[in-house]
Formats: C-alpha cells, sequence, structure tokens
C-alpha cells in the first residue's frame, strides 16, 4: 500500500493552473500507472498534494496529444470524457468516500459515494460548488495541468479538522485518457487490478505531515 506524506504549506495557493509555484516545489511528486496491470501508462501522469489549515491542494500534470473533452456543466458526467480524479476516504472506513473529478475544460464534478463492497455503490451529487479548480491548457506541447483547493469542511467524519500531523486518511488519484484512435487508458497512483476506480480496498495512505 503506498503512502503519501502530504506536507503542510505555510502559504495558501492560488488556484489558477500553474503548477510553477514555490509551494508546489517541496510537495512529493507521484507518478499513475495502468490501473489494471501497474504498467507504464502512453501518456505519462503525475500529481503532488499540500494542505493547510482551510484547503486540500491538489495537482495533476497530464500528457495529453488529444483532448477529448465537450462537457462543461458543473456535475456533467465528465467520467466518460477525459479527467483526472480524486477518491478521498476521511475516516478510512472504506465505504464512505468523496469523489472529485476535473475535465480538461476545468468541467468539475463531486459526489459523495457510499459503496457496500458488495457491488452497490450509491452516489450523492453536492448540489453547491464549493471547489476552486483550474486548468492550463498546453496544447502546443501536448500537455495540460490541474489545480484544485478542496475545502476541509467537506471532509465531515474526519476524527480531526483541520488534520494534525500525522492523521492519516485513504485515497487514490486517477486518470482517464480517451486518444483520438479511441484506445482509451485507464492510470491509478495505487494500481487496482481492473478498470474499475471504486476499489477502496485498494487505496493509499494519505499522511498528513
Amino acid at each position: 500500500m503506498g503512502n503519501y506524506k502530504c506536507k503542510k504549506t505555510a502559504n495558501p495557493i492560488v488556484i489558477d493552473g500553474n503548477l510553477n509555484k514555490p509551494q508546489w516545489e517541496q510537495a512529493q511528486k507521484v507518478s499513475l500507472v495502468e490501473t489494471a496491470t501497474g504498467g507504464l501508462p502512453k501518456q505519462k501522469t503525475w500529481s503532488k498534494l499540500l494542505w493547510d489549515d482551510t484547503n486540500l491542494y491538489v495537482a495533476f500534470y497530464c500528457e495529453d496529444d488529444f483532448i477529448n473533452a465537450k462537457m462543461k456543466n458543473y456535475n456533467d458526467p465528465i467520467f466518460e470524457e477525459e479527467v483526472v480524479e480524486i477518491f478521498i476516504d476521511d475516516d478510512s472506513d472504506q465505504k464512505t468516500y468523496i469523489e472529485i473529478e476535473l475535465s480538461p475544460l476545468n468541467t468539475l464534478l463531486h459526489y459523495f459515494i457510499y459503496n457496500n463492497l458488495e457491488g452497490d455503490i450509491v452516489t450523492f451529487a453536492k448540489v453547491k460548488k464549493t471547489m476552486d479548480c483550474a486548468i492550463y491548457d498546453n496544447r502546443e506541447e501536448n500537455y495540460w495541468t490541474a489545480e484544485m483547493a478542496i475545502p476541509l469542511h467537506e471532509f465531515v467524519t474526519a476524527a480531526n479538522n483541520p488534520p494534525k500531523p500525522g492523521d492519516k486518511w485513504r485515497m487514490n488519484l486517477y486518470r482517464i485518457d480517451r486518444p483520438e484512435n479511441g484506445s482509451d487508458e485507464y492510470s491509478a497512483w495505487q494500481p487496482t487490478g481492473a478498470i474499475q476506480f471504486h476499489k477502496p480496498d485498494k487505496f493509499g495512505v494519505l499522511e498528513f505531515i
């Protein structure tokens, strides 16, 4: 099981999609792998996280030679297109967690999930948009970046909120890439062994330091 050591930033991050900030230089970088096999994906993805007493910050870098996204409305089913995703289980019960997705068009999806681990998954869409997110699209160099600030008040079952150094939650990071040739690629920080992201038993550890 992977362990992500999430550092606390002294300075809040301005969310504009630009990952060339001093705060991100201090963050641990992890690369995503093909979720079913653990092999190297065709298009590289990496992610970083930071936190402060107000937000959990998430960044993604995605190589992409074909942007495949059209949906623009909050909570549209953007998982049918291209997205980066983070699933967070703040009480580590492996049944209830938050799913957040962001597309290359800066379209956001925010769900609360109940998963009984027997094949039944219930989703509750967050009605009010509370997150700050941004995309930087550099099609000339075949990549895009995503930056998010997730308010800590979204995590209602955490033992401590804001977290304390040493607290551990569970999480996974994902990407769906849909190239022009139709050979869809599914990547994850912690591979799930299948083309299925709703595998909370495969989540890694998010450790606040």
